[in-house]
């Protein structure tokens, strides 16, 4: 059906017969073919990367975690057209219980829920290829002659080069939301466009090798803004690979002293240093709860247990803060004198001798 702007058009230009007789034409000489080359599209792939959080925050700090992805070899390639990394940061409503279940809290167990790409970019290129073809009908039904009239008279029907661009494409997540968790925000970070990590100002040593970290492209810190105080899931996804972190958003830190058989918890607040009360506190191995109990007046709590040689104390104030505290204890090390020398350069290399 032809539409009414184009009509009124026909009309102003004393086309109308003409265009009457090209309605006339034969189906058989306007109709495209119904075919569809390939596109020769494939979904970004992209490579393996490390996501975690250097450390905790409190509300008025920028929260952020830290993304490493290979950015010196061919691996790189598989993963630079896919734009950057998608972020997502999400809430959990009930961290300890959410805490209690992990094994290990270096590596938070977050199922991840694929999905593939979509169906976006194939109907993109479907639309595009339609398009083209409608329009070469349209060139085939109406003269040369009628075309340039038309389109001198409304520029913006010409076609120009767009006939034979190529389609955009967009790299779309390929993993849904992960069902039961608050959404706070997601975005897609310019990984490649961002400022690496740079070694810390000030660690020269004269006479000395400094440059003991060195700037790699793809290692950068990824801001999130300022959360409440609480737990927070954040998943990254390139292609078809993703990583989760968590990130403790808390104005209450905890200062912990541990010894065989007990466990010495004092809450604080993280800027002001004073004591804080009625902080709830669980002692964990990894295999359950080991101990739990809450801080008292002066923001103390002294839990008893056989202390394993590592633990996790977690706790979650009354503003919903929540933080976490790791513990070491080895038994064995009272026996044994030990020295341990630090430098900036290897000891020993394998053939070298040394003086």
């Amino acid at each position: 059906m032809i539409g009414a702007r184009m009509l009124r058009i026909c009309s102003r230009l004393s086309l109308l017969p003409a265009l009457l007789l090209a309605m006339l034409v034969p189906l058989a000489t306007v109709n495209a073919e119904d075919s569809v080359e390939p596109s020769g599209y494939t979904p970004v792939a992209g490579e393996s990367f490390f996501l975690l959080a250097d450390s905790s925050f409190a509300s008025d700090e920028q929260a952020m975690v830290r993304l490493e992805a290979p950015g010196r070899d061919y691996r790189r390639f598989r993963m630079e057209p896919y734009g950057g990394a998608d972020i997502r940061v999400y809430r959990i409503d009930k961290p300890l219980d959410f805490l209690k279940r992990q094994k290990n809290l270096h590596r938070v167990v977050s199922d991840g829920q694929f999905k593939g790409e979509g169906l976006s970019n194939t109907l993109a290129y479907l639309w595009d290829n339609w398009y083209r073809k409608s329009r070469r009908v349209m060139q085939r039904a109406f003269s040369y002659e009628s075309r340039q009239q038309v389109t001198e008279e409304v520029p913006e029907l010409k076609m120009g080069t767009a006939i034979s661009a190529p389609t955009p494409y967009d790299a779309q997540p390929q993993f849904a939301l992960i069902p039961g968790l608050p959404v706070v925000s997601q975005f897609r970070y310019p990984l490649w466009e961002a400022k690496p990590i740079q070694p810390p100002a000030g660690v020269n040593l004269a006479g000395s090798s400094s440059e003991f970290v060195s700037v790699a492209p793809g290692n950068v810190y990824i801001p999130l803004g300022h959360l409440k105080p609480g737990l927070y899931l954040v998943e990254a996804l390139i292609g078809k690979y993703r990583a989760t972190t968590m990130v403790f958003v808390s104005n209450t830190v905890a200062v912990s002293k541990i010894a065989g058989d007990e466990l010495v918890v004092w809450a604080a607040r993280k800027h002001e240093g004073s004591s804080v009360p009625k902080v709830n506190v669980l002692w964990t191995d990894g295999l359950g709860v080991m101990s739990s109990g809450a801080t008292d007046t002066d923001g103390l709590l002294r839990l008893k247990h056989v202390s394993p040689e590592r633990s996790f104390v977690i706790g979650e104030d009354e503003e919903g803060g929540v933080f976490v505290s790791e513990n070491f204890y080895y038994d064995s090390e009272i026996y044994d004198t030990k020295l341990y020398a630090f430098t900036d350069r290897p000891l020993y290399r394998p053939g070298i001798g040394y003086r």
